[in-house]
């Protein structure tokens, strides 16, 4: 009977956990046109793995924001702690650590390029979490779904699979890239 109420109370704590561990929508700024703006909520697996067979890994949840023109990115930690916050603007992006350690760059791709050291496509992700590709550079798609959106397509040097479409766009998502030997796998599950 004990150890019944013992994994009870564990199996309490798993699931109190895991719905910390769910950020909350960034609400829109005061004045946003809520007609372009799309906000996601989910979670985010990324893996780089170096020519030599080191691999680095991080999980967690992630909250989305963006208008078009201003992009608010919440990264949390498994437990539900803020990792970090990215906000972009025209001509700037800014991330802010949970230790309060800020890091500037022109665009959030230059931004994650100089603090993950490795390119993801932050703007083309604007497109993608939307179903739709972007505008530059071309894209290949290479498989398309009964209403045209695009499931399979390559672009800006990554492999992007989009699945289980909901009204705002995919809600799996797995963006692959091999460059100079090193593979980077990022994926998304958005919650419903």
């Amino acid at each position: 009977m004990r150890r019944l109420s013992r994994a009870a109370a564990a199996g309490a704590m798993a699931a109190i956990l895991a719905a910390c561990a769910v950020p909350v929508p960034i609400p829109a700024p005061q004045g946003a046109d809520e007609s372009r703006s799309l906000s996601r909520v989910g979670r985010f697996a990324l893996r780089i793995e170096e020519a030599g067979g080191k691999q680095n890994a991080v999980q967690g949840s992630f909250a989305w924001r963006d208008d078009g023109s201003r992009l608010a990115l919440d990264l949390v930690s498994p437990l539900g702690a803020t990792l970090a916050r990215v906000e972009a603007v025209p001509g700037e992006a800014l991330l802010r650590e949970s230790s309060g350690k800020e890091t500037r760059a022109a665009d959030p791709d230059e931004l994650v390029a100089v603090v993950l050291g490795s390119d993801i496509p932050v703007s083309g992700l604007r497109d993608w979490l939307r179903g739709r590709l972007a505008a530059r550079p071309p894209a290949e798609v290479v498989e398309r779904d009964e209403q045209g959106r695009p499931l399979v397509f390559d672009q800006a040097g990554w492999r992007v699979t989009a699945r289980q479409y909901d009204a705002l766009g995919p809600t799996r998502l797995q963006m692959a890239r091999n460059e100079g030997g090193q593979d980077v796998d990022l994926r998304l599950v958005i919650n419903p």
